[in-house]
């Protein structure tokens, strides 16, 4: 492939050469770009000026791949390239440009002109190199390596880089082989033939068609001769003679179906057959094949072997991924879940498995069976008298079928919530019986809880919370009930041996602190715990728990009788006085406030023994992002870190954060600056405004009335002196070429701040 970007970069410093030493042409109006033109007018005659600043048309008619242009002058049609260069001269009564651009392919990319000269078609590479004279009465694009060209009737073909003709024209008609790689199909009258790209034959044309055989690459394909088919080899030798009504793929790229009169059977790249023409139905299951005789199914593998005999009513095939095998021979037989294919086969009211080689590994006992993927892992679900169990990929039975459903396999609304488990959570999984949900656990295949809840969630890697209408239960993560079955109550887990039950006793409700054995560790009649009750700004998005729970070893007590109550592990009262408030714990840190004056409370952030991080001075506190905080001090603002540290001075009026590029606008004195992630001031505050593009990574400023453009480090790529500049309106990845106006005059700069050669005393209006 060309290395088209160096070509540009070579053929732009030419390009700007030329026009930096041009004098300006005084246009009536200069427009604004939209994409690679924008429209100027030049004595009284509007016209198209490219991006390049090298070339005007009266028309562009095509923007092509690779940015190349084909335009119209003086009714002439020409062509150039994204620098400007002109490739095919302004002189023909046509012009074509015609590229593919394949990024995951490269090596199908293509780049050529072709031009029409009085009824002859020539040919023009992207450097403006003439390949084909205006010779042919047609040219056009076979593959991405070859030129077809046609003169006196017949067709030929070239090089599509260096223009050498490769076959003279002789065919009827050459066409790009879609069953051989790098091949041409000739055709001769109604018989085709293929040849090498070098001209030489291959296969004589003497056949009616070719067919594709659904293997990308491979060395055979089929072949039509007397209204029959058969199948060849590329060197032209045939593997079978044409007696077939129908040849295709079979489970492998060395074995082919082959069909005559409604009968199908499997030969090998030798031509030798391996299985008989007996089948009624063939169809692909991935690398194997699905085979019917009359209303009786079995399986091929890819060596050609029945390895489910044609016996059985129905067959449906499992790749790895718990998918139903489709169509096409490509599909792998195993996957990152380690599991080759499987066979659900029915037989009558009933359903088997079988394994990939035929070995049947479970018996027809069931009603359904089906493949399913948990946490990445595959499993084998079967169903049996509308009860469901679950066994391992390798057919071993870990729940037993006696659940109507496991709610995770079949993606069910059941309330089950697993996020906070421990490392092992991929081992229980939820089973449903009447509506209700229990747990059972697959590494010892057992089940944990009978399926007699609501909802299941667990609060950690040792506590699970169970709900049964208004009845909540807390249980170990083996199962053990520890708590519960009250109705009105409910427990937090707060710790891993920690658990805050909340009790309605004689239409009172109290809260106590318990360990797992019931011990009341603590007791507060004022206190309301509630799970959605705790302070957070502290802490990282994923600290961030469902429920409040012991941080730095301290419990917040809220709405108690006494300011900044907490409670240690042990149920000793923990108090941080001097503090108007101070909020949980996260990483030794909490939030503290301290009134200063009636109704004037100053907050900062203290560690765990009282200690200030950073003192009491800030009117509000926000987030800002996961390891940031916004604060206010007067009318000003700052940032400061989750550990107290500041990040910017509390010295603006507003800040707010370029998220692409981990930079952050600040305000200051009604001017807007920039800083990066650092700190480090990129921009100071003194403009009067600052506009990101995020596509470019450029920034548009204004600064006392003036304007320019910066880059994220800082760098003027245009100095901040023009009274208007316009971006190009539909740049994809740039900003430029841009209008500007300094002074009386309207001119166009390019990426590097040069002056294209025209200006105006006016730009475009609606009107022009």
């Amino acid at each position: 492939m060309r290395n088209y970007g160096m070509l540009t970069l070579a053929l732009c410093m030419n390009g700007f050469n030329a026009y930096a030493q041009q004098a300006p042409v005084i246009a009536d109006y200069l427009g604004e770009f939209e994409g690679q033109e924008a429209p100027i007018m030049i004595q009284h005659k509007k016209q198209y000026l490219h991006s390049s600043g090298a070339v005007v048309t009266d028309k562009m008619v095509y923007f092509g791949f690779y940015r190349l242009v084909a335009g119209v002058k003086n009714n002439a049609y020409g062509a150039f390239n994204d620098a400007g260069k002109v490739i095919a001269p302004f002189k023909y009564d046509e012009v074509s440009l015609e590229a593919e651009e394949d990024n995951a392919y490269p090596q199908k990319n293509y780049s050529v002109v072709i031009v029409r000269d009085h009824g002859k078609y020539g040919a023009v590479d992207s450097l403006g190199k003439m390949i084909c004279p205006t010779v042919y009465n047609e040219i056009a694009v076979m593959d991405p390596h070859l030129l077809k060209i046609k003169k006196d009737g017949l067709w030929g073909w070239a090089n599509m880089k260096t223009g050498q003709v490769l076959q003279a024209p002789q065919y009827d008609d050459v066409n790009q082989s879609y069953v051989l790689e790098g091949a041409v199909q000739i055709s001769n009258g109604r018989k085709v033939g293929l040849a090498a790209a070098d001209g030489h034959i291959l296969v004589p044309a003497e056949y009616e068609s070719f067919d594709f055989l659904g293997y990308e690459g491979s060395p055979f394909f089929g072949y039509t001769k007397q209204n029959k088919t058969g199948i060849m080899h590329k060197n032209g030798t045939l593997v079978t003679p044409a007696i077939y009504d129908k040849c295709s793929h079979g489970p492998g790229p060395d074995i082919f179906a082959v069909t005559q009169q409604d009968k199908t059977g499997f030969v090998n790249a030798a031509g030798k057959t391996l299985l008989p023409l007996q089948y009624s139905h063939v169809e692909s299951l991935g690398n194997f094949v699905k085979v019917a005789i009359g209303d009786k199914k079995g399986v091929v593998n890819a060596a050609g072997q029945e390895i489910i005999p044609v016996q059985y009513d129905d067959i449906k095939s499992f790749d790895g991924s718990g998918m139903i095998a489709g169509v096409g021979p490509v599909r792998n037989a195993y996957n990152n879940h380690g599991m080759a294919p499987y066979f659900a086969v029915t037989k009558g009211a009933t359903m088997g498995l079988f394994d990939s080689t035929g070995k049947q590994v479970l018996p027809f006992a069931y009603s359904d069976i089906n493949v399913a993927i948990y946490h990445d892992q595959a499993y084998i679900a079967v169903q049996q008298a509308g009860k469901t169990g679950l066994l391992d990929n390798k057919g071993q039975p870990l729940i037993p079928v006696a659940y109507e459903d496991i709610p995770v396999i079949a993606t069910t609304t059941y309330l089950y919530n697993d996020a906070n488990a421990g490392t092992d959570k991929d081992d229980f999984l939820p089973v449903a019986n009447d509506g209700r949900i229990g747990l059972f656990n697959i590494a010892i295949r057992k089940e944990i809880l009978p399926p007699a809840y609501d909802g299941i969630e667990w609060q950690n890697s040792q506590l699970i919370s169970l709900r049964n209408g208004d009845t909540a239960s807390l249980a170990t993560r083996n199962g053990a009930i520890i708590r519960g079955g009250k109705q009105y109550g409910f427990f937090t887990a707060v710790d891993t041996n920690r658990i805050v039950e909340r009790r309605y006793d004689n239409n009172e409700s109290v809260s106590l602190l318990t360990d797992i054995t019931g011990n009341v560790l603590y007791a507060n009649s004022y206190w309301e715990f509630r799970d959605d009750q705790a302070t957070r700004l502290l802490m990282p998005v994923n600290a961030k728990s469902d429920h409040p729970h012991f941080n730095n070893g301290l419990l917040k007590i809220w709405n108690a009788s006494r300011k900044n109550l907490f409670v240690d592990t042990n149920g000793k009262e923990v108090v941080l006085e001097g503090y108007s408030f101070v909020g949980d714990f996260y990483n030794g840190l909490a939030l503290a406030g301290k009134e200063v004056a009636p109704g004037q409370e100053l907050f900062g952030i203290i560690k765990r023994n009282g200690e200030i991080v950073y003192p009491m001075t800030l009117d509000d506190m926000a987030a800002f992002n996961d390891s940031l905080l916004i604060v206010t001090k007067g009318k000003q603002v700052g940032l400061i870190r989750k550990d107290g540290s500041a990040f910017l001075p509390i010295a603006y009026e507003n800040i707010s954060a370029i998220y692409q590029e981990a930079l952050f606008k600040v305000t200051s004195k009604e001017k807007e600056g920039l800083v990066d992630a650092n700190g480090k001031v990129i921009l100071p505050p003194v403009f009067d405004y600052i506009n990101y593009r995020e596509k470019t990574g450029l920034l548009e400023v204004s600064k006392d009335g003036k304007k320019g453009i910066a880059d994220t480090n800082g760098k003027m790529r245009i100095p901040v002196k023009y009274d208007e500049l316009y971006t190009n309106r539909r740049g994809d990845d740039s900003l430029f070429p841009i209008l500007v106006k300094e002074g009386k005059w309207y001119f166009y700069l390019d990426t590097n701040g040069r002056a294209f050669p025209y200006k105006s005393l006016k730009k475009q209006g609606y009107e022009d």
